[in-house]
Parts: C-alpha cells; sequence; structure tokens
C-alpha cells in the first residue's frame, strides 16, 4: 500500500501509517469487519479513513486501537530503513464516519536492518477435546493431569524429546498459560485440549490416545463415579492435525544494500 505513494514523492511517515491500517481493512473500522473493505485518502499532510460498507463507520478510537496492533511500542513502530514515530499523531473525527489522522512521521535509522524469519518441522500433532464438570476434580486438575503425563509416560516408555504432551485447560489458564494471574478458578466446568506432539502422526495419535484414557479414568481421591472423567463433544474423540512448525530463524540482520534483493516491475 506504502510503496505507489512514496515513490511519487507523498510523506513516507503517512504513507506508512496509512498502510498498515488499510492491510487491514474494515477490521480497523467500528463493528470491525475481516469482509469488508475500507478506503484510505493520502494527503499532503494527513490521510482520511472511511468505511466503505454503510454497517461500519472509522472513529478515532478505532483507527488509534488499529495503530496499535501488533505492536509492542505504541509510540514507534520499527521497520527496514527506518521508524515510523507516532508520538505527534493525532485522530480527528471529520463526520460520517471518516477519521483524520496527522503528524505520523518517518524517521530513518543510521543502520538499515531487515527481518529474517524461518521455521522447521519439529514433529505432529493430535488432539482430543473434553469437558469436566466433577466440582471434585476440577479442585485438584493441576495435580491430576500431572500424574496423567506421568502415566502415560510410563505406558509409552517415551522421554520428553520423543513426545511432547499439553494440556490447554479453558476455565483455568487455557488463554495465557504460566502467565494467568488468576490463580485459583471459580468455574463450575472445564474446557481441556488435550494435546501430543509425536515424531510421526502415528506416534502423536498413539500417545494422545493413552493419554486421553488415563484421563478418563484416572481415579483421582474423592472420585464417586466409575464411569469416566471426560464429556467428549465429538466421536470420533482424536483429531489428527499434522505438521507441527517452531521458528528457528526470528532475527535482525543488518545490510549495507538493501538493493540486494531481487526486484521486478510491471506496468499495468
Amino acid at each position: 500500500f506504502a510503496a505507489l505513494p512514496i515513490s511519487l514523492g507523498y510523506d513516507p511517515g503517512l504513507a506508512l501509517h496509512l498502510g498498515k491500517i488499510l492491510e487491514c481493512a474494515a477490521i480497523a473500522a467500528t463493528p470491525g469487519s475481516g469482509s469488508d473493505c475500507a478506503l484510505g485518502i493520502l494527503e499532503e499532510d494527513s490521510f482520511i479513513l472511511e468505511a466503505l460498507s454503510p454497517e461500519r463507520k472509522f472513529t478515532p478510537q478505532s483507527a488509534a486501537a488499529h495503530t496499535l496492533y501488533e505492536k509492542s511500542d505504541p509510540y514507534e513502530l520499527p521497520g527496514p530503513g527506518g521508524v515510523i514515530n507516532l508520538r505527534s499523531c493525532s485522530f480527528e473525527d471529520i463526520g460520517r464516519g471518516r477519521v483524520r489522522v496527522r503528524g505520523s512521521r518517518f524517521v530513518p535509522t543510521e543502520d538499515y536492518w531487515v527481518k529474517l524469519e524461518g521455521v522447521r518441522l519439529t514433529g505432529y500433532r493430535s488432539i482430543s477435546v473434553a469437558g469436566v464438570r466433577d466440582p471434585i476434580m476440577i479442585s485438584k486438575i493441576e495435580s491430576i493431569l500431572k500424574a496423567v503425563e506421568t502415566r502415560a509416560r510410563e505406558i509409552m516408555k517415551i522421554r520428553p524429546e520423543e513426545g511432547r504432551i499439553f494440556f490447554h485447560v479453558y476455565g483455568q489458564n487455557g488463554v495465557m498459560g504460566e502467565l494467568e494471574p488468576v490463580r485459583k478458578t471459580r468455574a463450575h466446568e472445564l474446557g481441556i485440549v488435550i494435546e501430543a506432539i509425536g515424531r510421526s502422526q502415528e506416534e502423536a495419535d498413539a500417545l494422545l490416545a493413552v493419554t486421553r484414557s488415563a484421563l478418563l479414568h484416572y481415579g483421582y481421591e474423592g472420585r464417586i463415579a466409575t464411569a469416566g472423567n471426560l464429556a467428549f463433544p465429538f466421536s470420533p474423540s482424536d483429531v489428527a492435525m499434522g505438521q507441527v512448525y517452531e521458528f528457528s530463524i526470528y532475527h535482525l540482520m543488518k545490510v549495507d544494500d538493501p538493493g540486494f534483493f531481487r526486484t521486478e516491475t510491471e506496468n499495468i
């Protein structure tokens, strides 16, 4: 979005800021939508945002909120060759669901940096989704899950580097994991996604099956019913998810000349 206006002499700070918003279109409007378009009008000292659906509009809040989208710093957005400085940025409601944005500045950096990303295959994944409703089990869920993983590894005779087991417990810390500040759940039910990763799909399937069965029939203290600990919303309960990748390259690289990237220009 920003390349053409920058090549035509428009302010790079405004062009890059506008491009960052337009790449997500009406997601930056309110109510947000991933299926509608947005119009950006770039002027000499500002740009205007306008939703193309009558059901949506841009507001200063929605435009500012999306400016913070996927950013670690609210004031500076680094990129190749420089930083978009947003400290003097303003968002003005100009009526009819439109917002005018001013003050975005592009500040060149002394060095030119590019971002490198790459992934590697780390295994194969299988999952099972289940629910827990027993308050006794819920109160002991952390110790139960640790015991179930230990039991599954004993049965499979598998080391951690050969297979990984994860329990994503929604209603406890399924979203934030160990970063969840609320340590004691008050939920009356839990949703558990059991995840197994193996060196092959067959190994992942087998590890999941054993883990799921061990949790289904685990005999915890205070347990009354023996029919099973889990409620499965689907049958079959286990799903093969295929290949699993993780970042193996996630770095910044300084280059002397960004021109070493091959470029092609087409006239349309």
